[in-house]
């Protein structure tokens, strides 16, 4: 397979995504427990997207603040603690084994490709950052914040993720509700 077909498979990441959240609300039969415990993951992740989404300045600048400080690729970080809280609240095989086959096949070369990417364009200034910051798992850390901006949060469309996980909750807690007898369950 060549790399230019390959590339066009790793940019459908979002359209996985965006299936992947399909899945969740049609097969999700998770309790109010389990909703509550998946949904307080989601926020985490979704935390890290907007936090990430504020700070970082595509192709124009390292992105070092933040929760750049504390791992390479905060954006799928909260995309990986997104899915988790997402399948907690669904408690159903189906979304697991989805996302047991997708996530590492589009995220990890996704990954690979762009640290490459950086180091070729920013050089030694990249390669010195990447010694410090973890690729993916955080170390947490004192953080430095000086160029959050909501407006970078609406460039990078992160608001699109936030009401998609609205539905989805939404429709997960009405089902649970409907379905009254899982409401209180474990």
């Amino acid at each position: 397979m060549g790399q230019n077909r390959i590339d066009k498979i790793l940019k459908k990441r979002t359209t996985f995504g965006w299936f992947f959240y399909l899945i969740i609300a049609f097969f999700g039969k998770g309790s109010m427990l389990k909703i509550l415990i998946g949904f307080l993951i989601v926020m985490v992740g979704e935390f890290f997207r907007t936090f990430a989404s504020g700070i970082i300045k595509k192709n124009q600048q390292v992105a070092k603040e933040g929760p750049y400080q504390w791992c390479r690729h905060p954006l799928y970080f909260g995309s990986f603690l997104i899915s988790i809280g997402l399948l907690i609240s669904a408690f159903n095989i189906v979304p697991f084994i989805y996302f047991l086959l997708f996530f590492p096949f589009f995220y990890i070369p996704t990954m690979k490709k762009e640290e490459t990417f950086l180091k070729e364009k920013f050089g030694k200034e990249y390669i010195e950052y990447s010694k410090e910051v973890p690729v993916f798992f955080p170390s947490i850390k004192k953080t430095k914040i000086e160029n959050f901006s909501w407006s970078g949060v609406k460039k990078n469309s992160e608001f699109y993720n936030w009401i998609a996980i609205f539905l989805v909750y939404i429709f997960l807690l009405t089902k649970t509700v409907i379905n009254r007898s899982q409401f209180y369950t474990l």
